[in-house]
């Protein structure tokens, strides 16, 4: 009778020692605030060949419009809607070339980013609006066309380069 008691006795304890005792689960949590921190950013950057040129080398060239087309002239990056103006920073030089609003400034709608162009932008030293209401942005590029529609006051004119520097301005609204 110990043989029988000793097999269950056996078996008692393989059960209860096979067993391990298990720690009880627990979890706790934090909370962790999440900061987006925005300052208002913007920018234009000019395209590879920023440079306008108008060549008159023949008789021809005096006598139509011509208009230099940059695709590409600059791209603006913006996190707000913003305006564009442009303006010249003085007359051209040499002193004695033709007067800024020969030339006129237009973006073509379908580089305007969503903005209203204004139409044929004379140049002048106080800048101009030349889009208005464009919409925020990672790039926006913009096509520039330059024309000039009336070459006759070149006329008289000795032959040089006559050059200016115009300044494009992004304003944020």
């Amino acid at each position: 009778m110990k043989k029988n008691l000793f097999i269950p006795l056996i078996a008692f304890a393989a059960i209860c020692f096979g067993n391990q005792a298990k720690a009880q689960v627990t979890a706790t949590s934090q909370p962790v605030t999440v900061n987006i921190n925005l300052t208002d950013a913007i920018s234009i950057t000019l395209g590879a060949t920023p440079t306008v040129n108008f060549t008159y080398t023949t008789a021809a060239d005096y006598t139509a419009s011509k208009t230099v087309e940059k695709a590409g002239h600059f791209t603006v990056v913006s996190n707000k809607p913003y305006n564009l103006t442009v303006a010249a920073t003085a007359a051209f030089t040499p002193a004695g070339g033709p007067a800024l609003d020969i030339v006129t400034v237009n973006v073509p709608s379908a580089s305007a980013n969503g903005g209203t162009p204004e139409a044929n932008v004379p140049l002048s030293t106080t800048p101009a609006a030349l889009v208005n209401g464009s919409t925020a942005t990672t790039g926006a590029s913009y096509t520039v066309d330059y024309t000039i529609t009336d070459p006759s006051s070149l006329l008289n004119l000795g032959a040089s380069a006559y050059s200016t520097t115009v300044t494009y301005t992004a304003t944020q609204l």
